[in-house]
C-alpha cells in the first residue's frame, strides 16, 4: 500500500528501474492519457490474453476524465 501515485512513482523508480524521466508509470500513463491506455491494453488483451485486461480502476478513471495525479475525491 502506498499514501498516493507519487509514492508508487518513486518506488519504481528506484526499486524497479522505471526511466525517471518519464516520472514513473502512473504519470506516463497520466501523460499518455488513461482513456488511450484502456484501449491499448484492451487491444493487447483481445490479442495477447488476459493478463493485458485493464484493472477496473484504470477503466474507472479513464471513464471519468480523471488521473492518477488528481487529488482524491471528498
Amino acid at each position: 500500500m502506498v499514501a498516493d501515485a507519487g509514492m508508487l512513482d518513486l518506488a519504481m523508480i528506484f526499486g524497479a528501474g522505471f526511466p525517471p524521466f518519464r516520472g514513473g508509470p502512473l504519470r506516463h500513463a497520466d501523460t499518455l492519457r488513461l482513456p488511450h491506455v484502456v484501449a491499448r491494453l484492451s487491444a493487447l488483451a483481445a490479442e495477447k490474453g488476459a493478463r493485458f485486461q485493464p484493472a477496473p480502476l484504470l477503466v474507472s478513471l479513464a471513464e471519468r476524465g480523471a488521473s492518477f495525479t488528481d487529488p482524491p475525491a471528498s
